[in-house]
């Protein structure tokens, strides 16, 4: 019997797989026609660096701030709409093998501790040999430029840092395995380097606004686009110059399903744990709907705006490091929001030369790990 429920949901896979394939158009271009992008390399005069991103952040938030009152149109009906019946049983197929991704929020807070030293992490680490040779792969690799070879766990993790740790500890929770065609191992480093991204950046506004769980916020900012990774594996070949769709629009236009939605299976699963629930599926609603219709709490609503600022931060950083400052692809705000982070707020943590640090060599620690 469990054979032939094993052959029936293999059936229901390949079926809503091949369905999707046959849902054209091709993705975007990984280099679009508008895209500008600036080139910032870390090694850079600092001054220089912190200039750049002055620059196109403030195109960036002038642009968040600028929305007009949201509206109800068929954007909405992709977030809340139930996916075709062979979508979704495909998509319930593949979240078994993201089983792992639900002990991140555990394992990420035994890394919250202030009082937790670099040698007790390497301690850690040290008891987990995947992790161990994970950790020694990347800062051997040439993207850190090493000196000599480095050997001990507990100078790469020195070498890494807390939030670069993180990265690939969440890492060892997805089934990169499965990632085998070319064009969907490049799709799931740019996702995968955003998820960090987005984290990094939410933790840290967390942080400076100082009565925020930074820590529940970097685990939303890394499950917000979980959804997308399970999608991946749904898109047939895909080109390697291909990208995922970039907003929630398109990916419904090419795969009549979107991220939340699966992000929804994924929860309804036990993946997604119960207190990142509404974060990580009402990460897009400050763009789509009143904070006065959410119906949620004060802190959800601010939870729900750091979440959203760092979401569109991240989509700044292309996977290989260029500063995009094309901000058409970054969400709005719906005015309503403004209030509660306030433009000149966001615009004062942002700017933080910690945060334009941890978000590019981010870029680097996902090239280490994956080339």
């Amino acid at each position: 019997m469990s054979s032939i429920l094993a052959l029936i949901a293999f059936l229901a896979c390949l079926v809503g797989i091949c369905w999707i394939a046959s849902r054209k158009p091709k993705l975007e271009s990984l280099v679009g026609e508008d895209r500008n992008p600036v080139k910032i390399d870390l090694a850079d005069n600092p001054t220089k660096v912190l200039s750049e991103w002055e620059a196109v952040l403030l195109s960036a938030l002038e642009h968040i701030y600028g929305g007009s009152p949201s509206t109800t149109d068929q954007q909405m009906t992709h977030v809340f709409a139930t996916p075709p019946a062979l979508v979704t049983a495909a998509i319930t197929d593949l979240v078994n093998a993201f089983r792992k991704v639900g002990t991140l929020h555990s394992q990420l807070s035994i890394m919250g501790d202030p009082g937790i030293s670099m040698k007790e992490l390497g301690n850690i680490v040290t008891r987990d040999p995947v992790l161990s040779a994970r950790v020694l792969k990347t800062v051997n690799s040439p993207f850190f430029r090493t000196a000599i070879p480095v050997k001990s766990i507990h100078t790469g993790v020195n070498i890494l840092g807390l939030t670069h740790l993180k990265n690939l500890i969440a890492f060892g929770t997805v089934p990169y395995g499965l990632f085998k065609n070319p064009g969907q191992q490049a799709m799931f480093k740019s996702i995968w380097q955003h998820m960090n991204s987005t984290a990094i950046t939410a933790s840290f506004m967390a942080r400076a606004s100082r009565d925020m769980d930074s820590g529940a916020l970097y685990t939303a900012g890394l499950m917000h686009d979980i959804g997308k990774l399970v999608l991946i594996l749904l898109i047939r070949n895909p080109d390697e110059t291909e990208a995922y769709p970039q907003c929630l629009g398109r990916e419904f236009e090419r795969l009549a399903v979107t991220h939340l939605q699966a992000a929804q299976i994924m929860a309804r699963s036990g993946i997604i744990p119960d207190q990142l629930h509404a974060l990580v599926l009402d990460h897009h609603l400050p763009a789509l709907l009143p904070v006065t219709q959410l119906e949620c709490s004060a802190e959800h609503a601010k939870n729900l705006c750091i979440l959203f600022l760092a979401n569109q931060v991240a989509k700044l950083v292309s996977p290989d490091g260029t500063l995009l400052d094309d901000v058409r692809r970054l969400d709005q705000f719906d005015p309503s929001y403004r209030e509660i982070i306030s433009k000149a707020e966001a615009r004062q943590i942002l700017l933080s030369p910690g945060l334009v640090r941890d978000v590019l060599s981010n870029v680097h620690v996902v090239q280490a790990m994956l080339n």
